[in-house]
């Protein structure tokens, strides 16, 4: 419950003061640039290590981390297809890529796992999250951004932007950690990362506020977005749970606790740090914030739809 009440007064406050201008203008931008900077970076540092030490190897970790990196390899096929073929351009196609093909699988996801499923449900929602959205959203994410932000494409610009992207960066560290101290020294990282977390807890309250910030429900623009908004909610809350449900259930035959976290999983909402990364690339900021700001609060009825659907 704590979480929806910081997803909702963190969008509205965002929405309110932009209309009582008690912000300035380039609001979204700052707080941006901190979340990319420190708040990100942090998390990584916090969350990784952890992760890292803890995994079991041996064990069918890869099920739901697959799910995330398959749904967002079919969004880029299926989003630049249909973004080709009507026209779209370039930003307006890599911000659909990104929030359709990444979901909210912790912060909005955790909770929801918790109320339908059980706290037993949360260890397989952290694989589906960590190692596989956050891994997502900074490797391949950050590279079609790159891709798609309307700059001069060379392999060297993308290559930059990937290797300069902070939790890129802190991705590597954390991975050189591991392979160097962490195996034989799991707690070395203790001591500090409390201190991460810390810092790492302002992301979803300041990404949630910049949405809101630049959340516009004119119906114009409403009337001028509304075909890649709908597509792109429709793939998001309803098509690709099915193609996962199918995957997962009828082609894998799995029928276990595993397979419930997976599909519904891939009914949450957009990520939120999607957006960030998206705006950070100069990407379709409108669709963005529009497909959380419209996609989190719809998902909170879908995903236990998917539930009942599915019979889990």
């Amino acid at each position: 419950m704590t979480n929806f009440i910081v997803i909702f007064t963190c969008l509205f406050a965002g929405i309110l003061f932009k209309k009582l201008r008690h912000f300035p203008g380039n609001t979204p931008q700052a707080l941006n640039a901190f979340i990319i900077y420190l708040s990100l970076p942090a998390l990584v540092f916090a969350q990784l290590p952890k992760l890292l030490v803890t995994l079991d190897w041996s064990s069918n970790w890869w099920l739901p981390v697959s799910m995330a990196w398959l749904c967002f390899i079919i969004s880029f096929f299926v989003v630049s297809c249909i973004g080709k073929k009507l026209g779209w351009s370039d930003p307006k196609i890599g911000a659909l890529i990104l929030t359709v093909g990444l979901g909210n699988t912790s912060f909005v996801g955790f909770p929801l796992l918790e109320a339908l499923i059980g706290p037993h449900a949360i260890p397989i929602g952290i694989l589906a999250d960590q190692p596989g959205s956050f891994l997502v959203l900074s490797t391949l994410g950050v590279i079609v951004a790159a891709m798609y932000s309307g700059a001069k494409i060379t392999t060297g610009f993308v290559v930059k932007r990937v290797f300069t992207f902070p939790p890129f960066i802190c991705l590597i560290v954390t991975a050189l950690w591991y392979l160097l101290w962490g195996i034989n020294n799991p707690h070395s990282l203790d001591v500090v990362t409390p201190a991460f977390e810390k810092v790492a807890s302002t992301l979803v309250p300041l990404a949630l506020f910049t949405v809101g910030f630049q959340l516009q429900f004119d119906l114009k623009i409403l009337k001028k977005r509304w075909m890649p908004l709908t597509m792109g909610l429709l793939l998001k809350l309803f098509i690709f749970p099915a193609l996962m449900a199918f995957i997962y259930i009828k082609l894998l035959g799995g029928h276990d606790l595993v397979t419930q976290v997976v599909v519904l999983e891939s009914a949450m909402a957009t990520m939120i740090t999607a957006v960030v990364v998206a705006n950070e690339f100069n990407l379709d900021s409108e669709i963005a914030n529009m497909m959380v700001g419209i996609g989190i609060p719809l998902s909170l009825l879908t995903v236990p739809l998917w539930k009942y659907i599915l019979g889990f």
